[in-house]
């Protein structure tokens, strides 16, 4: 990169030199050493964030090194990371009168006005140090500077721009490669993102995280074969790509294939320090395949990693709740209620819990405090309406529906509903009427009726109803 970029300390034990500045400091006596101990005392000092000792390190470079830009640009860095932005300023304006062509001043400067919320100064000083940067890395980090003024005002177009313009001069560069996903995911900009990374591989083939990228975008269009197959060439060059064993286990997740999900998701534990993420994938692939024991005992390794990971505890709720194990789900989701108390999903599922147990009166209070957080979500209210209605509390039930209907008029699914708890509530005559109105808008949620309401399977007069919107199947072979 830039000229001023110090590099880490080029010598086995930093603490010899450490001592010795400290020592000089303490009998007052001014340190004497080359550029080269006086930039590795300053990145220590800068990397342990003690800024104060960083900056005394400069001065005394400084006035040992008076024309040494590189040692203002690194007071301009040190400064920027206390938010002294004003001073920082001053010295890069100093800096510039020693050598007004120097690359870093315009990107450190750019980089100020940046935090000052000047972006069309910045864009300014970020094309000015374009005119003198000789070689691609300078450029690339420009560009990438550039980026972060497009992404601060959300011109994410402007952003994938300047990043594809650092990969341009770099076409490895990391944090390039990386952002640019970033930036078509946000765009949803999936063909553009093929065809650029596709120049890109056709130019390096084993560049692993073009081909990652390549894999991501197809994966924002559904193609999950082709998502796959770009993702095991990343992996394939680069065989410690935890995040590429990721991604193949999503694409097989997505076609619901558990296994090859699963296998995936154990090679990526392999690889570096799993995360509770990855952990909570490998629970659900468990859990699919119903090795209750084995999606446990990930969960747990999952909460072991973060005690206050709240959804673990939920899911480890529903895996005993599958297991009909009444007592140890209540557990498990009394410890996800208690991390957050507004979750309506985590409130719902320990009311459920409770009923089973016939513990309505620690139930009830659960579902009043979620249908106080719920009133905006209409899957949350025909839940709770059906909970109610299962415990036998019609009168709670039909308010609830009542509410969803007056936030969500003319829902099929609303009215799927309400038809299924007038047929469970003997009122078959005016169930039919209402679900007749359903599925003349929107036939496919028919099947919310028979979720709630198996019984009905069974009843020719519903069967019939449902029928006569049933669309013949055009694919089919006349025999």
């Amino acid at each position: 990169m830039f000229d001023n970029e110090f590099d880490y300390p080029a010598f086995h034990d930093i603490a010899e030199l450490i001592q010795q500045y400290e020592n000089a400091v303490k009998s007052n006596i001014t340190p004497q050493f080359d550029e080269q101990s006086f930039e590795a005392l300053i990145t220590f000092y800068q990397e342990n964030r003690e800024f104060k000792k960083a900056l005394n390190v400069i001065d005394t470079a400084v006035g040992q090194y008076p024309f040494s830009g590189e040692f203002l640009l690194k007071k301009a860095e040190v400064l920027i990371e206390q938010n002294r932005l004003d001073e920082a300023m001053e010295i890069i304006n100093y800096a510039e009168a020693l050598d007004p062509t120097e690359v870093g001043i315009a990107f450190t400067r750019a980089d100020i006005l940046l935090q000052k919320g000047e972006h069309e100064q910045a864009l300014a000083e970020v094309d000015r140090g374009l005119i003198y940067a000789d070689n691609h890395a300078d450029s690339c980090e420009l560009f990438l500077l550039k980026a972060d003024i497009y992404e601060d005002k959300q011109l994410f177009y402007e952003v994938i721009e300047c990043l594809q313009q650092a990969l341009n001069y770099e076409p490895e560069n990391e944090e390039a490669l990386q952002r640019l996903w970033f930036a078509y995911e946000i765009t949803e900009l999936y063909d553009s993102s093929i065809s650029f990374h596709e120049k890109l591989i056709d130019k390096n083939p084993y560049n692993h995280l073009a081909w990652f990228n390549l894999g991501q975008a197809y994966a924002g269009k559904e193609e999950w074969e082709k998502a796959r197959e770009a993702f095991e060439f990343a992996v394939a060059i680069k065989e410690d790509f935890e995040a590429g064993y990721c991604c193949i286990g999503d694409t097989y997740i997505m076609q619901e294939h558990y296994v090859n999900a699963l296998n995936n998701y154990l090679e990526a534990t392999k690889i570096g320090r799993p995360s509770r993420e990855l952990f909570v994938k490998i629970a659900e692939c468990y859990e699919k395949l119903k090795e209750y024991s084995k999606a446990r005992n990930y969960l747990r390794k999952a909460i072991s990693a973060d005690p206050e990971f709240c959804e673990g505890f939920y899911l480890l709720g529903e895996i005993y709740k599958k297991e009909e194990n009444w007592t140890q789900a209540i557990n498990a989701l009394e410890r996800a209620v208690r991390l957050d108390r507004e979750n309506v999903d985590y409130l719902l599922s320990l009311a459920e819990a409770y009923l089973q147990i016939d513990e309505s009166a620690k139930a009830f209070p659960l579902l009043e405090n979620a249908y106080q957080f719920a009133s905006n979500n209409k899957e949350h209210l025909l839940s709770i309406a059906v909970i109610f209605f299962n415990a036998e509390c019609e009168d709670e039930a039909y308010i609830v529906l009542r509410e969803a209907e007056k936030r969500f008029p003319n829902q099929a699914d609303v009215l799927f509903l309400k038809a299924a708890l007038m047929y469970r509530d003997g009122a078959k005559n005016e169930a039919l009427a209402v679900m007749e109105s359903a599925l003349m808008m929107n036939y496919e949620q028919h099947h919310i009726f028979f979720d709630v309401c198996r019984e009905a399977e069974e009843d020719p007069e519903i069967l019939q109803l449902v029928s006569q919107f049933c669309k013949p199947n055009l694919n089919a072979t006349d025999k």
